[in-house]
């Protein structure tokens, strides 16, 4: 009896734990589709999608060291102060100058009914020293002996079709490939505009620009008109800048006379001193570049400067660029200039050492 209970005990007992698994079944979930990074090729290369979405993103920058020298004091020549520390101006007395610089850029873009949909972002962070006079338009904090460092933004931007809006390089800039040359202003500013690309490599662009408080609510008014080919390329500037009543032209020519060999001409003329000028009424100027191989490129060239805002001086400036590739995304660049002229007593020698680490 003991024995049949027993039985019918286990039975019952098996029953319920089969009932219970088919009231309650265990579900395993499928894993959830993973999305790899696609690569964005269709706005050049480095562009990837951001995941679930149609955005193409691009992440750059660089990370460079410089070492600038001079014989002499560079301020009399009457350069405007150039903030990304791209020429050797802004001197106070000779000697020694040194500058570590960290640069990030993010581009990101998309396609929409009314064209490409843009946003570009570009931060800057320096650490420097030897530089008493250089303005650069951040906090700048004075750190132990005479090293200062700073973070900025250098670029902020929104661009849909041909339209552009935010703080952008000015559309006035262009120089050569010299690192003694000065075409004017060449910096950040705040703008709205459009560029219109008709075909053919032809490019036109305007744009209202205010670089100050607008004291008379009137912006400035640039203009560019390029046009680029296999042979080279041409592109002819104008400002006007509504606060100091003045207005400028500019034209520049890059002309590959061979596959190697590169010349540039660069002419400005302005009505007087204004944000645009570069300190003189007038200047010519042309540079020759030879790519001696596909790492090693040697240039040479200079600028002559006439009628000197308030002085009439004549000045000159000569120069000399070595750059070299040392393995790929590492660049450096060797300058030599000498400038002289009415504005010195003596000639001045000057240059720079810069190693580039680009991403």
């Amino acid at each position: 009896m003991k024995l049949k209970s027993l039985l019918i005990g286990s039975a019952a007992l098996a029953a319920a734990a089969t009932g219970a698994k088919a009231a309650d079944p265990i579900v395993v979930p499928e894993p959830e589709p993973m999305e790899y990074v696609r690569v964005c090729d269709v706005y050049g290369a480095g562009f990837f999608y951001i995941p679930g979405t149609e955005t193409c993103l691009k992440i750059g920058g660089y990370v460079r060291y410089q070492i600038d020298w001079s014989d002499s004091d560079d301020t009399a020549f009457g350069f405007p102060g150039n903030i990304s520390l791209d020429s050797d101006d802004d001197w106070d007395t000779g000697g020694w100058r040194k500058l570590a610089r960290a640069n990030l850029t993010i581009d990101a873009r998309s396609e929409t009914e009314y064209g490409t949909l843009g946003g570009f972002f570009e931060a800057r962070a320096d650490a420097y020293s030897g530089y008493s006079q250089l303005s650069i338009p951040a906090p700048l904090d004075k750190v132990g002996n005479g090293i200062k460092k700073g973070f900025y933004l250098n670029q902020a931007y929104i661009t849909l079709g041909g339209f552009f809006l935010g703080y952008k390089t000015t559309i006035f800039d262009q120089g050569m490939a010299g690192e003694y040359d000065a075409g004017g202003f060449d910096s950040s500013i705040h703008t709205l505009g459009y560029t219109f690309v008709p075909g053919n490599g032809v490019s036109v662009s305007i744009a209202l620009e205010e670089n100050d408080y607008n004291y008379d609510y009137t912006p400035n008014v640039v203009g560019k008109v390029g046009v680029s080919q296999g042979w080279g390329s041409l592109a002819a500037f104008a400002a006007y800048d509504a606060t100091a009543e003045e207005w400028g032209l500019k034209g520049y020519a890059s002309i590959k006379a061979t596959q190697q060999l590169t010349l540039e001409l660069l002419a400005t003329y302005f009505s007087d001193g204004s944000l645009y000028s570069n300190g003189y009424d007038y200047s010519v100027g042309g540079h020759l570049k030879y790519a001696a191989s596909p790492k090693l490129a040697i240039g040479f060239g200079g600028q002559y400067f006439g009628d000197k805002h308030g002085t009439s001086a004549d000045d000159w400036a000569i120069g000399g660029v070595i750059d070299y590739q040392l393995v790929e995304n590492l660049d450096t660049k060797i300058a030599i200039n000498y400038k002289d002229g009415d504005s010195y007593d003596d000639g001045a020698f000057s240059g720079f050492f810069r190693i580039t680490r680009g991403f």
